[in-house]
């Protein structure tokens, strides 16, 4: 069953992509996905690749500074999960290019984000807001 929705989201997903023009937003969420470059030829890829941080530390950090509850953490830890398989998914399919897979990754992203805001309570939704506002910024 839960292989059967992941696959109903995924191709959700990709559909939504194929559909959808890349704007400004969706360049600005896969500033988030960090970029890595080919581990040689063996790899497949000749050019680098989004990846995304790590879940773990993005729940504790999310735990820390939005001070969520056990229940909280439980269905954002559920959350981030889906969201790195996701994202493995999309680097799985090679025929996809780096352009496009970046913009599908980066509504994976924004659409995570999105369940995760429902979770918070107000004053979590304006830190979580922040936060995403931070990462958006040209370094």
């Amino acid at each position: 069953m839960r292989v059967k929705k992941f696959a109903h989201n995924f191709c959700a997903v990709l559909l939504a992509g194929s559909i959808a023009a890349v704007g400004a937003e969706s360049l600005v969420a896969a500033d988030r996905v960090r970029s890595v470059g080919a581990s040689g030829p063996e790899s497949g890829y000749e050019s680098s690749v989004p990846r995304l941080p790590d879940p773990h530390k993005e729940l504790h950090h999310l735990s820390k500074n939005l001070k969520l509850t056990r229940n909280q953490r439980a269905s954002v830890n559920s959350i981030l999960e889906e969201r790195a398989r996701e994202i493995q998914l999309l680097l799985d399919v090679q025929a996809l290019s780096e352009e496009y897979r970046n913009a599908l990754a980066a509504r994976v992203m924004e659409e995570s984000n999105a369940q995760i805001e429902t979770l918070l309570g107000s004053k979590q939704k304006r830190k979580f807001d922040k936060e995403l506002a931070k990462d958006h910024e040209p370094h």
